[in-house]
């Protein structure tokens, strides 16, 4: 019988490569996603560590990236200070410390307030020049000068001051405060991709950098043409200006909607990217701002209430001249009681006299 030899054990290169290839592709599959990993967690990294220092700057606080991070990812039980579940903010809009003409007064004076049992949200202007006192220092101030005085004794204090002046003439705690440069601002606009602004009526400025023209209605801002709208006040007055200020809010507003920006973590660190470390300052924490946002995601900003202030004859406030602060806005009684009634109510709703009558009844 005839035993025929074995067959010969091909191992060519083409046999060789078809049994490592499934390892090799494992291989650099693998070495693939350390690759993605590490990008990722460097550039995570890297926006962690520059979130940080804006955070620390923007706060005045000296936190570890640990500690910043921490509270980004903290669970969502902080809550707001508040009075009745009222919670108020001052917002002042300044030129920017580097500006020799006033670069620290407060060319823009906002409390924003949010009444949490309701999820209501109210922009209400106050007027620059409102009388102002100032401890430890004799006579009167206007109010838009106080955030000067206290920055150029600490970065924080100015905006403690016009806390503790608005507390005041408002009757009311002024829980936090912000303040944002018109660098910061533009930036923010810049973020946002430009604004729609709702003028309510014509303007024209011929000064500030070759002037500015917007006609009634619906008008794309970019943040140079926004700069110049809220800046500008040579051919009209502050209270217009106050009104202008207002439009361009609720055009950020909307158009913060619109892109979903409250609820997207990474378009707020670009903002905060954008902004600098010197454009924004303000009393909240890390946590309370994250508290801010989220509450503020949950109301309709589309039924803000808008409330501004002039020296009109049918309202509280009237003016005079000092013979050291010059022309200052005062009470039209002699007290705030009138105003703080007026600010206090804001969001309590107008019923008719006649149904008053019909349930006093």
């Amino acid at each position: 019988m005839d035993i025929k030899p074995p067959k010969p054990i091909h191992t060519g290169s083409k046999s060789a490569s078809a049994v490592q290839k499934p390892g090799l592709r494992r291989k650099r599959i693998i070495r693939s996603l350390v690759a993605v990993v590490i990008i990722f967690i460097g550039v995570g990294g890297v926006l962690l560590f520059r979130a940080n220092s804006i955070l620390n700057s923007i706060t005045g606080n000296n936190q570890n990236v640990f500690r910043t991070f921490e509270h980004l990812l903290a669970r969502e039980n902080t809550q707001l200070a508040n009075e009745d579940g009222r919670t108020n903010i001052a917002v002042l809009g300044i030129r920017g410390k580097n500006d020799p003409h006033g670069g620290l007064l407060a060319d823009a004076i906002m409390i924003i307030s949010l009444n949490e049992p309701t999820k209501e949200i109210a922009l209400i202007s106050m007027p620059r020049d409102l009388r102002a006192e100032v401890p430890g220092m004799r006579g009167y101030r206007k109010l838009n000068s106080l955030n000067g005085l206290g920055e150029n004794r600490d970065l924080i204090e100015g905006l403690e001051l016009t806390k503790s002046a608005l507390a005041d003439i408002t009757g009311m705690e002024i829980h936090y405060g912000i303040t944002l440069d018109f660098e910061g601002f533009k930036g923010i606009i810049d973020a946002l991709g430009g604004i729609t602004v709702n003028a309510a009526e014509d303007f024209h400025d011929p000064n500030y950098d070759g002037g500015i023209t917007v006609t009634q209605g619906p008008t794309y801002m970019d943040s140079e043409k926004a700069h110049k709208y809220v800046w500008a006040r040579l051919t009209t007055n502050d209270f217009d200006r106050a009104r202008r200020q207002r439009e361009v809010i609720n055009g950020m507003k909307d158009k913060a909607e619109e892109k979903g920006a409250l609820r997207n973590p990474l378009f707020l660190l670009n903002v905060l990217d954008t902004l600098g470390d010197n454009n924004l300052k303000t009393t909240m924490q890390v946590e309370e701002m994250k508290a801010a946002l989220r509450e503020m995601s949950k109301y309709n900003l589309d039924e803000m209430i808008e409330k501004g202030y002039d020296t009109s004859l049918d309202g509280p406030l009237t003016s005079y001249t000092d013979p050291v602060a010059g022309y200052l806005i005062v009470p039209r009684a002699n007290d705030w009681s009138e105003l703080q009634e007026d600010i206090q109510s804001i969001f309590t709703p107008n019923i008719p006299d006649e149904m008053e009558s019909v349930n006093n009844f």
